[in-house]
């Protein structure tokens, strides 16, 4: 994937954020008439020192001025929380906008990328990446607009009462730009580094979560846990690093603050030996609010901008994965509303990684209607077969056709439209049973559902779980047997209906009385429609119209259960050999 650079990214950020017009100009209108209010303020505390209390000695006076002042102070106030509650505004909706988008692109990547990206990266450009970008709006690039406006208007401010005391405060700016510009560059850094680390922690506790089994079965909990101890020593040096940066840089800031304060103070001193130029009201506001109010800007963008490079970092991983193109092609424009089932494969070659082939010039037919056991042992090319049909991989050589179309040529969605796949690793949603089967199609009736489960004699066995079909699955379904979680996925398929069913090793590793529904129903559904079944169970594929018999990648043998042991082959050898297995 190609990366997405610093400019790039925050450029793309804000034409995201001002596509709502209303919200994105409010904000900037609203920060410059606070930045407005809020430095006219120490210009009516000067007035009010210098005049109605030193010169003219007015109460009256004096109340007026302090209500006026405490009516700035209430419209800071209203400003102040319009410019936050707007650009939260903003960000919310920048941020929802790039969820979709990235959830959108994710679902329709080739299952390539998923098989190469930790699931847990993933979880932090969906969630983690995306909240820091958040920042960039509601601590970022429009609170540095008001910030930057409020400066504008303070230094103007300054110089209309006092060019001197405001030519001594400017000397502030270029310290601090340097000071902003070196620590810039090492908090990216750190940044960079810290949102690694959390990626790393979510991949190792999102695969160990889901492989939880596997660690105590094996006693693996002492090393797992050291495992997650280091990453989270990386994490926290990562994150210390940045909170290092944030540490010094404040300081320095506070003290080039108060030398500014202390030569403000020894100036107006000297002129009040001298010249009598400088009146107390100014020194004042100088000292105590202008000073203030122009490094406090300054502070907070050099702050913003650290907090905009946090959400950079995010935002460059997220659009990097939105620019990607990991998408399976689909150039095709044939739609077919019905298929006969029909498939050949002619000379079809394909790898996982390139130099490793997994098939090798690989050709056979399926007419109509057929039922076809696909056999081998592990790593002979029997999954990547159905991978290569429905095209959640593309072939690196040769053809595929169904109905004497090239895959390539149906829109994508109409091929899958007429395959249906039932794999042994049966996914199951947090969900009800219901919603697991219809997979939310509101055009799929209840009624529907159990006359389908009726039909391949599974409807018992939903109907003794707690609520029946409405019995909520846990995560991957795990609440319920591996059998019955392939029982539901059978009723899945059934209920799609399709022209072509393809069982990827449905019948293994199941107890006796799942199998024997799990038979009943492969008979069903494979009735009157073509059908591909891969099983290590050979005795379940005794009346397959046609077996083929792979061995690394490539076609030994094909023909009919009682055809390939009388020819004494490599089939029956996988037979004897399974049989010898199931009497020990």
């Amino acid at each position: 994937m190609s990366e997405v650079g610093t400019g790039q990214a925050l450029s793309r950020l804000v034409k995201l954020g001002s596509q709502n017009t209303f919200w994105f100009y409010s904000t900037i209108f609203v920060a410059i008439i606070l930045a407005f209010v809020s430095s006219y303020r120490p210009v009516l505390i000067s007035r009010t020192i210098d005049i109605d209390i030193l010169k003219n000695k007015s109460y009256s006076d004096l109340y007026q001025t302090l209500l006026f002042i405490f009516l700035l102070l209430i419209a800071e106030v209203v400003f102040q929380f319009l410019l936050v509650y707007s650009s939260n505004f903003v960000a919310q909706n920048v941020i929802r906008s790039l969820r979709i988008k990235l959830y959108k692109k994710l679902i329709y990547f080739k299952s390539a990328f998923f098989d190469r990206t930790p699931i847990g990266v993933l979880v932090t450009r969906s969630v983690s990446d995306i909240e820091t970008i958040s920042t960039i709006f509601t601590d970022g690039i429009l609170m540095v607009l008001g910030d930057i406006l409020r400066i504008i208007f303070v230094v103007g401010t300054m110089y209309w009462i006092n060019w001197e005391l405001a030519t001594i405060a400017m000397f502030i700016f270029p310290i601090m730009l340097i000071i902003t510009r070196v620590f810039q560059k090492a908090i990216k850094k750190a940044f960079s580094e810290e949102r690694t680390q959390t990626a790393n922690q979510n991949t190792f506790v999102q695969e160990r979560l889901t492989g939880m089994t596997i660690v105590q079965v094996f006693n693996q909990q002492n090393r797992e846990y050291n495992n997650f101890f280091k990453i989270n020593e990386k994490l926290e040096k990562a994150y210390l690093k940045t909170v290092f940066y944030f540490s010094l840089f404040f300081p320095i800031v506070d003290i080039i603050t108060g030398i500014a304060i202390g030569v403000m103070i020894w100036y107006a001193g000297y002129d009040a030996l001298t010249a009598h130029n400088i009146s107390p009201g100014v020194v004042i506001a100088f000292t105590t609010s202008y000073i203030n109010m122009l490094v406090r800007p300054m502070r907070q963008i050099a702050d913003r901008f650290n907090t905009i490079q946090r959400g950079i970092v995010g935002a460059e991983r997220v659009f990097t994965v939105l620019d990607s193109n990991h998408e399976i092609p689909d150039m095709g424009n044939v739609k077919k509303d019905f298929i006969k089932g029909d498939i050949r494969f002619e000379d079809v070659s394909f790898s996982y990684k390139e130099g490793e082939e997994i098939l090798q010039n690989l050709s056979f037919n399926v007419s109509s209607g057929e039922k076809v056991a696909i056999v081998g042992a592990t790593g002979a090319g029997k999954s990547t077969i159905i991978n290569l049909l429905s095209r959640f991989y593309d072939i690196s050589g040769g053809h595929i056709y169904i109905d004497g179309t090239d895959i390539k040529e149906y829109k994508l969605q109409n091929l899958r439209s007429h395959i249906a796949v039932v794999l042994q690793d049966v996914f199951l949603f947090n969900d009800t049973i219901l919603e697991n089967i219809s997979l939310g199609n509101k055009n799929i009736t209840y009624d529907e559902v159990r006359k389908a489960a009726k039909e391949i004699q599974i409807d018992d066995f939903i109907m003794s779980l707690p609520n029946g079909y409405n019995y909520e699955v846990s995560e991957r379904g795990s609440s319920i047997s591996l059998g019955q979680r392939q029982l539901i996925s059978f009723l899945r398929a059934y209920l799609y209906n399709p022209s072509i069913l393809v069982l990827d090793e449905a019948t293994s590793s199941i107890d006796t009385k799942s199998e024997e529904l799990l038979q009943s129903a492969t008979d069903k559904l494979t009735g009157n429609r073509t059908s591909i079944i891969i099983a290590h169970r050979l005795a379940t594929i005794k009346n397959a119209d046609k077996i083929i018999v792979m061995d690394h990648g490539k076609i030994i043998e094909i023909g009919k259960h009682k055809d390939l042991l009388e020819k004494g082959g490599y089939y029956k050898k996988l037979y004897d050999a399974q049989f010898l297995n199931e009497i020990k």
